[in-house]
């Protein structure tokens, strides 16, 4: 049980880092279009189009890092059955007819923990987003 806690802490650490590294690329780039005016930023639908289909790479290398430690634990036959298992665990949707072996089952609890909170901090970065593009700005003096 203890290999298993450090085991997820160690891939929910990792997805972390990379949640982490797509937002500071993507605010960023989203601060710098802001200030040179970018032309993008008059359509703002797109932006915010691009914005989530950007914050899905994240999740989907997310969901590849749990199938692949999955697959390396042998807790699963095939890396597409870790895959589609993983992607299950990851949205929480859990739908049960993959489960893994004794030793590993522990460790899909916490994928879907780190599912939930990559999905709520994704979504943060959406909403940080709209509200830049659609809500005017404080009010100046």
């Amino acid at each position: 049980m203890l290999s298993q806690l450090l085991l997820a802490g160690l891939v929910i650490g990792t997805t972390v880092v990379v949640q982490a590294a797509f937002m500071s690329v993507g605010l960023r780039t989203l601060k710098s279009m802001e200030e040179t005016s970018h032309k993008m930023l008059k359509r703002p639908n797109l932006v915010v189009v691009v914005w989530v289909l950007f914050l899905l790479f994240p999740i989907a290398i997310d969901v590849v890092i749990w199938a692949a430690v999955y697959r390396l634990r042998s807790a699963l036959p095939s890396f597409e059955e870790a895959l589609y298992f993983s992607t299950v665990s990851f949205t929480t949707v859990g739908y049960g007819d993959i489960v893994l072996d004794k030793e590993s089952r522990l460790l899909a609890t916490f994928e879907a923990a780190n599912g939930w909170i990559i999905f709520g901090w994704a979504t943060a970065l959406i909403m940080i987003v709209i509200q830049r593009l659609y809500l005017p700005g404080p009010p100046t003096r």
